[in-house]
């Protein structure tokens, strides 16, 4: 259970809408035992006075005050039952909000290459499924139980100061989460399996179909297609085995509330039989144990699907346990920025021979070598994307821990080999560098990039829409629209691999000059393979072996 004290804890801030929430849950119960109980009450008293008066016996039943009372409760049913439906299902939303919020921040704090190492369906797992699964935290499994521990025990204080012998009529209802509870552990490791299972196969369905045509042309897509199928049948019976289950925690929720009123039944013959309890009260109680039976029908679903949340909840604190929220490295800011002996390792073997330079403040370095020499992992390294290294990173005479690179990420303004654009406007995309950007700044960076003319030809200008992955521009204005996204992000330190790749010579020959004023004041460090494809430099590092 300790998965869910994060999420329990994050949901519990909203006490107050969780409290309104639940009184409106508990009043809609409280108005339905009413309706039931004082209708069978209305019913058996007008049945006994007629049968009196058939009888020639005097008697009187005043039919206005339980009939006010009966359309009252049948009113307030409904209008709690709006209500409730209504305030829950904004407050889902809400604490939806909130979880996603939490989960984003703690993986904007996890460490980039972590990140990276996850398959794209991996995460889309965590974003929608194991989200979804603590969607209804609250109303499936933190509500049900509150709401039926408070219907019983205000059914117990009023059969203790009514009728204390009628309290027996409970049992049945109050061994039936401990019941169900026992049932739901035979389920959990079944219904965390089911969220595992869904998540593979989501996983090698996207792996398929991303190498559908390799898988062709090497003639692998049968012996794929027959694993796809082995998963989701194995998927198929852990549901029906979870489904199996959760209809026999419905059948016992069943059993027991029928139970209950069986015995409150008995037991109000017994007492009317007595003399302790009229004919109508004794149905009456039967009756609102009946309408009890309401607040239990949450439990079965609140306990099968403890343990797809459970898992959901374990695989999203995993989430947080690479961040550091401690970081500390050098503040970013300008300094001479120096490499002794640095190299960097994967699964032990050396990616790249060791770099030693110095590159003072301001100063412009180009990397440059054939494709896999090791730029775009060198420029990963000084963006603080990379921590698998070792040797020596100074900045201004502070070392660089590659354990320790939030701050210095914050001072970093990186444009990557691939172009990452968002289905928005030219604008939103811009200011993910500059939220405060002005317009005027926008133009500005944007004609250093040699993109006006695109601007005049978009028909809302910096407001108009570029499509998902900016396919509503060509390979060249789509990397421009990147290289002035990675200009206009204030830093001391401009890292470009490629920055002009899809774009042609004489354009190239305009951007080298135009963005100029916009690399005065930063260090900087360019990949490519060969000077003619990068800004102007100061220094020349060579990956390929000489400097």
């Amino acid at each position: 259970m300790n998965e869910l004290r994060p999420w329990v804890e994050l949901i519990a801030a909203r006490w107050r809408r969780l409290l309104v929430g639940g009184l409106l849950m508990f009043a809609t119960v409280l108005a339905g035992i009413g309706l039931l109980a004082l209708s069978g009450w209305f019913i058996t008293a007008t049945a006994l006075t007629g049968l009196l008066l058939a009888a020639g016996v005097a008697a009187q039943l005043d039919i206005y005050t339980p009939g006010g009372g009966i359309r009252f409760f049948a009113l307030a049913r409904t209008v709690s039952r709006y209500l409730e439906r209504v305030y829950n299902h904004d407050t889902v939303l809400r604490l939806l909000a909130d979880v996603r919020v939490t989960l984003f921040s703690r993986l904007a704090m996890t460490r980039p290459n972590r990140v990276g190492a996850k398959r794209p369906a991996d995460w889309l797992n965590r974003l929608i499924a194991d989200i979804d699964a603590l969607d209804t935290l609250y109303l499936q499994l933190v509500a049900p139980p509150g709401l039926a521990l408070a219907g019983l025990l205000l059914a117990g204080l009023v059969m203790a100061m009514v009728a204390p012998p009628l309290i027996w009529s409970l049992v049945p209802l109050a061994l039936l989460p401990l019941v169900l509870y026992l049932l739901a552990r035979h389920t959990l490791a079944p219904s965390r399996n089911q969220g595992e299972q869904a998540e593979a196969l989501r996983g090698r369905f996207v792996d398929v179909i991303e190498g559908n045509a390799e898988l062709q042309a090497a003639h692998l897509w049968s012996r794929e297609a027959d694993a796809l199928l082995h998963n989701s049948r194995t998927l198929d019976n852990t549901r029906l085995l979870v489904e199996r289950q959760a209809a026999m925690a419905n059948g016992l929720t069943l059993m027991a509330v029928q139970l209950a009123s069986v015995i409150a039944m008995l037991t109000g013959l017994s007492l009317w039989r007595s003399g302790e309890l009229s004919g109508p009260v004794a149905l009456l109680f039967t009756l609102a144990v009946l309408g009890l039976g309401e607040a239990f029908t949450g439990l079965p679903a609140a306990f099968s699907r403890l343990g797809a949340t459970l898992g959901a909840a374990g695989r999203l604190n995993g989430e947080g346990e690479s961040r550091s929220p401690g970081d500390s490295g050098p503040h970013p800011g300008p300094g001479n920025l120096q490499l002794a002996d640095l190299v960097v390792e994967q699964n032990g073997e050396a990616l790249m021979r060791p770099v030693s330079l110095e590159l003072p403040e301001g100063g412009r370095l180009a990397l440059i070598g054939r494709s896999g020499a090791g730029k775009s992992t060198m420029l990963d390294v000084l963006a603080g994307l990379n921590d698998n290294w070792h040797g020596e990173l100074k900045l201004a005479g502070r070392a660089l821990d590659p354990a320790s690179t939030r701050d210095w990420r914050s001072g970093v303004s990186y444009l990557t080999q691939r172009t990452h654009l968002f289905s928005d406007t030219v604008a939103a995309n811009l200011r993910i560098a500059k939220p405060e950007a002005a317009d005027q700044e926008l133009n500005a960076v944007l004609a250093a990039v040699a993109l006006t003319p695109l601007l005049e030809r978009l028909p809302n200008g910096l407001y108009s829409m570029i499509g998902e992955q900016g396919r509503r521009l060509s390979g060249g204005e789509r990397r421009r629209l990147a290289l002035a996204r990675a200009l206009l992000r204030p830093s001391w330190l401009l890292l470009l691999d490629e920055p002009f790749t899809g774009v042609d010579s004489a354009t190239i020959e305009q951007i080298r000059v135009s963005m100029e004023p916009w690399l005065q004041g930063r260090t900087c460090v360019f990949a490519g393979h060969n000077t003619a494809a990068l800004p102007g430099t100061d220094i020349q590092l060579n990956l390929d072996g000489s400097q």
